[in-house]
């Protein structure tokens, strides 16, 4: 769906389909712990997930059933134009097979933070910056989670927030990893501008907060502390050195690729959800 606002915006959103998983999960009624101005997961989550996928009992056949439903429908919000649940849905995709009466009820916050969100979107306006995006990792867990925006047009129109496959040594090398994934996106976006007739004159910006791994995308010396990284992981430097990409410093609060990496506080949740879908501050819940 999308709305044209008087200002120029177009916004696209799911709020009819948001409306109807409400009415199917909630028959009841969206209950009133479901408020707008709660993100939509917490610090518990990665928790929950673990626990989840260290048990060995039985699995309730009825709460797969459902559970699957519910976090394939929010991950189809999440992929479109919700780029607000992205970590939240992500981290419930990993339990899958594995659900727990728990990770239910997280998927169901989920479903009641989007209610009460529900006419919001992705709020676009036409302007003359290029394309650019920004990278990072989270490397508080055995697998890192990547994350990675690219923007154009003031809101995001592509993003990620994953798994890493392997496990990384070090922040650095987890940082190397999710840059290379968002390098392969933003070389998919420039070539699919091109196509549309907004060529990318200069190279893409895409922002890290890891000197390190800056340094390297620059400069890949080998020594002990890299020389294991996969070679694939060093795609991001080829990029650099066909003036595809540049890889500048950004400071870790300016950073919004650290909302699809890690549940965060509130304050900093809504100021990097409204950055991304380019909301207005006075943008009201519903």
């Amino acid at each position: 769906e999308f709305r044209f606002e008087s200002d120029g915006c177009i916004v696209l959103h799911q709020q009819t389909y948001v409306e109807k998983l409400a009415a199917d999960f909630f028959p009841d009624g969206v209950p009133a712990t479901a408020q707008a101005n709660k993100p939509p997961c917490d610090t518990t989550l990665p928790l929950h997930v673990a626990e989840a996928m260290s048990l060995t009992d039985e699995i309730d056949g009825a709460l797969l059933k459902r559970y699957q439903s519910l976090v394939g429908a929010l991950l189809y919000c999440s992929g479109n134009t919700r780029p607000d649940v992205a970590f939240a849905v992500g981290m419930l995709c990993r339990a899958m097979s594995r659900p727990t009466p728990e990770l239910y009820a997280d998927a169901l916050r989920v479903l009641g933070y989007l209610y009460r969100n529900r006419h919001l979107g992705l709020r676009y306006q036409a302007d003359q910056l290029p394309l650019a995006g920004q990278s990072d990792s989270d490397w508080s867990v055995k697998h890192s989670t990547t994350g990675w925006h690219f923007t154009y047009s003031q809101a995001v129109i592509s993003w990620g927030s994953k798994k890493q496959n392997s496990v990384a040594l070090s922040s650095c090398e987890a940082e190397i990893m999710a840059a290379s994934e968002a390098a392969k996106e933003g070389i998919y976006l420039r070539r699919f501008l091109g196509e549309l007739g907004v060529a990318q004159a200069a190279p893409t910006e895409m922002g890290m907060d890891n000197q390190a791994a800056i340094a390297i995308s620059y400069n890949p010396e080998l020594h002990s502390r890299t020389k294991h990284i996969d070679r694939r992981h060093f795609f991001v430097r080829e990029c650099v050195e066909n003036l595809e990409l540049r890889v500048p410093f950004v400071g870790t609060a300016d950073n919004a690729a650290d909302f699809f990496t890690k549940p965060l506080p509130a304050k900093t949740f809504y100021a990097m959800r409204n950055r991304l879908m380019n909301i207005p501050r006075d943008e009201a819940p519903v």
